[in-house]
């Protein structure tokens, strides 16, 4: 007798600076999801639509499988709207997924659990940027506090520089966060699981340009990923433990990856990607890979730690 197949559907797209690559994840997804053991259905959110309640009620499905990033498919607000129409979906849930978008308020929650992270101030309005000076030197980054895929994000070298790239940020975000710059070993932790999560093997970033934009993200021309990383065993078990430790101090659940810097032997978190890039050149798979998963395990792999919610 044949195994009864599971109706997966995939979300991608949504009003979002990050619509195009989600379109690519999503559609990755729903390309490499096995035809014997699932019912595939599409959900394609167009550029000016976020829909609300009433069309998550209308989905019928064993699982969701979100492929959206950036504000309304990775910040909680999709994932409360599939709690309300009592779905199981793939990833975090609508709290957790929150704070993993809030750099500010993740950021205290990872310090609050031992871990370090950048030196950095949170700006609102232009009359605040004086107090950057106070607390950090040039070069800094200025990032959007609710934003991913380095959307919106700048690094300044010059003080004059300071204003326009707070204002590039608040386009994206009412809230800025301005970080000093740390010239280190860029490195990326997956991790995969619910209760007992595992880190996979870190993946190194060398970006070509002068920082991991939103370009060098997403085209692999522009960036070397090594993977595993070049870095000595002590300081990769440290890295690993502290993106286990980020992932586990917001309570995250599915797959998650830990973006973080080593400088002088220290491990410093940025911040928890909740949904993470599964475009053909995006990190996760290619950690997972590393352990002898393949792209069409891992999204199996994800399906099942959905479904044990």
């Amino acid at each position: 007798m044949s195994k009864k197949k599971i109706n997966v559907a995939v979300l991608m797209g949504g009003n979002s600076p990050e619509h195009d690559v989600s379109i690519i994840s999503g559609t990755e997804v729903a390309k490499n999801l096995s035809r014997e053991k699932y019912i595939v259905k599409k959900y394609k959110i167009g550029r000016r639509q976020n829909p609300k309640g009433g069309f998550f009620q209308k989905i019928e499905a064993d699982v969701v499988f979100i492929a959206m990033h950036g504000p309304y498919g990775e910040d909680g607000t999709v994932q409360k709207y599939l709690e309300q129409a009592h779905l199981k979906y793939t990833g975090s849930n609508s709290k957790v997924s929150s704070f993993g978008m809030d750099k500010i308020k993740s950021r205290k929650i990872f310090k609050k659990a031992g871990l370090t992270v950048p030196k950095y101030v949170t700006i609102k309005a232009v009359r605040q940027l004086e107090k950057v000076w106070q607390k950090l030197k040039p070069p800094v980054f200025v990032k959007p506090n609710f934003q991913g895929s380095s959307i919106g994000a700048t690094k300044v070298s010059l003080k004059e520089e300071l204003e326009p790239a707070l204002k590039l940020a608040r386009k994206f975000s009412d809230e800025a966060i301005v970080e000093e710059f740390l010239e280190g070993v860029e490195i990326t932790g997956a991790v995969l699981g619910n209760k007992r999560p595992k880190a996979l093997p870190l993946i190194e970033i060398v970006p070509k340009k002068e920082f991991f934009d939103y370009e060098a993200k997403y085209d692999a021309k522009l960036t070397n990923e090594i993977c595993p990383a070049k870095i000595n065993k002590n300081l990769a078990k440290k890295a690993q433990t502290a993106a286990l430790k980020a992932y586990k101090s917001l309570g995250c659940r599915g797959f998650g990856r830990v973006d973080m810097i080593i400088k002088d032997d220290n491990v410093y978190v940025l911040e928890v990607n909740t949904i993470p890039g599964l475009t053909p050149v995006s990190l996760f798979p290619k950690a997972a890979k590393a352990v002898g998963l393949s792209y069409s395990q891992l999204l199996d792999k994800l399906l099942m730690l959905a479904l044990e919610r």
